[in-house]
């Protein structure tokens, strides 16, 4: 048996199903044949021009539970999940300037761009009592991995500012080591997503990326594997984003 992953990123046992970019097929192929996951490929995003069009992170925003909001064009998305008789809410605005739905859920935590963020999911968090705060990053989910309910890694100054303020642990990257085309750089969200309760899949090969002992020490620190997918360096495929797993008895 199976059911929805109850804490958004975190699964708690082995994933079923997730939700992906299709940009790099031998990860998707990977994660099929290998590790015996479902891959629903998310759909381009008609308002957005570059690779993030492609993105989870950018097209499908899981708030816990069976309660997700998704971009319009997610057609197989959509119909994945309302099928399993989630809520599923529709958002059919999200754009490079203002994408709605790029946030993220630590615990009882939501860090984003609250201007920049779809108003029924500040709502949600407010009718829900999880704290949130304001990052002046835009693309929240795509610079942040989320290691743990109070645990994070990234390159970016204003996430690790919020960290350091309010007793999150942070791993603070440097700038780049993670690749994506049209761009000088991904970043680590990006780049990787939990498969099951203790394994944290890359999209390539840590060893490439100028802090990878870093990473592998904090990784380890919290009991967590690397699952590395690719032989090739990081790329920013839009995250990871686990969405069924199963029961645990």
């Amino acid at each position: 048996m199976t059911h929805f992953v109850e804490k958004p990123h975190l699964p708690e046992s082995k994933v079923n199903a997730v939700v992906m970019s299709d940009i790099k097929e031998n990860i998707v192929e990977e994660l099929k044949n290998n590790y015996h996951i479902e891959v629903i490929s998310s759909q381009p995003l008609l308002g957005i021009v570059g690779e993030e069009r492609y993105h989870a992170d950018m097209s499908l925003c899981h708030m816990g539970g069976n309660k997700f909001l998704s971009a319009a064009e997610n057609k197989a998305v959509i119909k994945f999940l309302t099928d399993l008789r989630a809520e599923c809410i529709i958002c059919d605005s999200i754009t490079a300037k203002k994408p709605e739905l790029n946030v993220c859920f630590l615990g009882n935590k939501l860090i984003c761009h609250t201007k920049k963020s779809e108003r029924r999911i500040l709502r949600y968090a407010d009718e829900n009592g999880i704290k949130v705060y304001h990052t002046n990053q835009y693309y929240t989910k795509c610079s942040i991995a989320v290691v743990a309910e109070n645990a994070v890694m990234t390159s970016d100054r204003s996430v690790i500012s919020i960290c350091h303020k309010n007793k999150i642990d942070v791993l603070e990257l440097s700038v780049g080591g993670v690749e994506l085309n049209g761009y000088d750089y991904g970043f680590i969200g990006g780049s990787c997503g939990f498969i099951d309760g203790k394994t944290l899949a890359f999209s390539g090969k840590i060893s490439f990326h100028p802090d990878a002992e870093k990473i592998r020490s904090f990784l380890h620190s919290y009991g967590i594997y690397a699952a590395e997918l690719s032989s090739e360096p990081l790329y920013d495929i839009g995250g990871i984003l686990p969405l069924t797993e199963n029961d645990i008895f």
